[in-house]
């Protein structure tokens, strides 16, 4: 007959086992947190890189994404990153040139042919480079995800010539070298919230505004604007990171699942923003908005005008710009 002692002993050796099984099996989790709705493209990209990780690492480490600004506001989420509050974050990239003034390549006028050129360059040696200058902020760089590029927008008639803005009042978003672009075939650049467009366009308080073309199709802004340019303004997008501390925690076999499931979360993201775009294009036109593209001799122009602010640009800047004109040559 087995003793009371014994029994009592065997039964909190297997309850300490059962424990120790369940510290053993529960995840590693990071939390992911973004601005943007679910739906959105960058909603869906995160989403699919959590469900890779969940898959890749069978269960052992786990992305809890946060959208909609359910953790913390987009001015907050690169100071939280960088303390640790919060493990990985994707702001837009303009977010990082307080960090690095070199992320305001992202903005400069007329920089690339096409939003395609754009993402392939940006995927390329100069985006990783700059990714990995990240490390000194205490952020480990881990891709960069799209969206649309920045065309211009007229309430008439499509501008083909820098004359074409020439005592206009067109609307940017706060960015020195997109204001600049305005000015210097002698448009009024105007800072205006992004609600207050719709009206502004309506009203004819302004004439004009540089946007994504992926933001002015499901905005409706095709109601009050008749034409676009497909020029390339901008193009934008997100930078993804972690915690540096958050990444130098994972084991090598987590550090592999999260860099296979990132790199095959941001080719979706190219391929379907490279879509959207598409999509959004024929939506606009269907609805009425003419669409022009520059000959290459209205491209000419417009360059020249724009290598000036180009010049203008903090030294960092202007080495990436001079690394991509190379690239692209």
């Amino acid at each position: 007959m087995v003793s009371l002692k014994r029994l009592v002993s065997t039964s909190l050796v297997a309850v300490v086992a059962s424990i120790g099984t369940a510290y053993a099996q529960s995840p590693v989790v990071l939390k992911f947190s973004h601005e943007v709705p679910e739906t959105a493209i960058k909603g869906k990209t995160a989403t699919m890189f959590a469900e890779k990780v969940d898959e890749y690492s069978n269960g052992t480490l786990r992305i809890d994404v946060f959208p909609n600004a359910q953790l913390l506001a987009s001015r907050d989420e690169m100071r939280a990153a960088i303390r640790g509050q919060v493990d990985m974050i994707a702001p837009q990239t303009s977010f990082f040139v307080p960090l690095d003034p070199a992320w305001d390549v992202f903005y400069q006028p007329m920089l690339f042919d096409t939003a395609k050129q754009g993402m392939e360059t940006l995927q390329g040696p100069v985006g990783q480079e700059m990714l990995g200058e990240l490390a000194k902020y205490g952020l480990q760089g881990m891709g960069i995800w799209h969206d649309g590029p920045g065309y211009l927008f007229m309430r008439e008639t499509p501008v083909t010539s820098p004359s074409g803005i020439a005592g206009k009042k067109i609307r940017v978003f706060p960015s020195a070298p997109l204001e600049a672009a305005v000015r210097a075939p002698g448009g009024i650049a105007v800072s205006l919230p992004a609600a207050d467009v719709f009206l502004g366009l309506q009203q004819g308080t302004i004439e004009g505004v540089i946007t994504a073309v992926t933001y002015a199709g499901p905005a409706k802004w095709d109601e009050v604007l008749k034409a676009m340019t497909r020029m390339t303004m901008f193009i934008g997008g997100y930078g993804v990171v972690m915690n540096k501390d958050s990444w130098d925690k994972l084991s090598d076999e987590h550090k592999a699942v999260v860099t296979r499931a990132l790199n095959e979360a941001t080719a979706w993201n190219h391929e379907v923003a490279a879509q959207n775009i598409l999509d959004n294009e024929k939506q606009l036109q269907d609805n009425g908005v003419q669409v022009a593209d520059l000959t290459p001799e209205e491209l000419a122009a417009w360059r020249e005008l724009m290598a000036p602010i180009y010049e203008e640009q903090p030294e960092p800047v202007q080495a990436r710009i001079r690394q991509i004109q190379q690239l692209n040559k």
